[in-house]
């Protein structure tokens, strides 16, 4: 299994380095926006009833928001060059979604999580609405980190996650120990999370003297002082983002999202991270540069 896991995600690094090196950044956009409705398939999934999926509405859900994403993604470089009215009304839409959808993450999700409510099957209509939020939201966060500032801020950025990630699963087999949260997701243990969020913190601060890269901008903006700050709560925030996901799964009686990618699940199984702290990184840079 983890060989399949490695070689999955080997060849996902690499699709995503060549769309990137595309000049013509419709590509990365077309990438990204698959990416996002595929999750969106598999949140709804988890998130509707059964008698909404017979009907299949979660795939309908699913094709309608890649045929926005992409639309959006093929005329998007031409609303960045273009009217100055058209990008301002892009850019309040996606920090509308960013700002909705950070707010409830912030606020509610670890509210959620507490209380670990698995007896929730079929009342799940408000969690497939945060879903379509923090979808568009993150679409939006990684186009604009990608336009704004290049390929290589959005790999530093999206190296933040995979450090919390990688070294919460490995620290987690490695110390054992007492479980994060036993009810949601008997394999992960405080001593992985402390792992990930440690190895996060300290990618942070390594590539705060790295040119263009997202820590590098919050030493810009700030001081040191708040670099590993961030690192702290974009990493727990990642782990929070694991766990609300497994939540959902649990209700549905789901092992993974989907079965899209050999090893690692569904889409949403790697990108659930990537969506709950997505719209905090940018809500953080907003404010930053404000």
């Amino acid at each position: 299994m983890l060989g399949q896991r490695v070689i999955t995600a080997i060849i996902l690094l690499a699709v995503l380095v060549a769309v990137v090196s595309i000049p013509n950044p419709a590509y990365f956009n077309c990438f990204v926006s698959l990416a996002a409705a595929a999750a969106f398939w598999e949140w709804l999934r988890l998130a509707l009833p059964q008698t909404c999926q017979k009907k299949g509405i979660e795939l309908v859900g699913g094709v309608a928001l890649f045929v926005l994403f992409v639309g959006g993604s093929v005329f998007l470089p031409k609303i960045m060059a273009g009217d100055a009215l058209y990008l301002s009304i892009f850019n309040n839409t996606g920090l509308f979604f960013v700002v909705l959808s950070a707010l409830v993450w912030l606020l509610i999700i670890p509210v959620v999580l507490y209380r670990a409510r698995l007896d929730s099957i079929g009342k799940n209509f408000l969690h497939a609405i945060f879903g379509f939020i923090t979808i568009v939201a993150t679409w939006y966060a990684i186009i604009a980190m990608y336009f704004i500032h290049g390929a290589w801020f959005v790999f530093s950025y999206l190296i933040l996650i995979w450090c919390a990630d990688i070294f919460a699963y490995f620290g987690g087999k490695h110390f054992g120990g007492e479980k994060l949260a036993p009810k949601i997701s008997p394999g992960k243990t405080r001593s992985g999370a402390l792992c990930g969020i440690l190895a996060s913190m300290i990618w942070m601060l390594a590539s705060a003297f790295i040119d263009n890269s997202f820590s590098h901008f919050i030493l810009k903006q700030s001081s040191i002082l708040l670099v590993p700050a961030v690192g702290l709560l974009l990493a727990v925030y990642s782990i929070l983002g694991d766990l609300y996901e497994s939540l959902l799964k649990r209700r549905a009686g789901f092992k993974d999202s989907s079965n899209l990618l050999p090893g690692h699940g569904g889409a949403w199984d790697r990108l659930d991270s990537i969506l709950s702290v997505s719209p905090i990184a940018v809500l953080i840079w907003y404010l930053l540069i404000h």
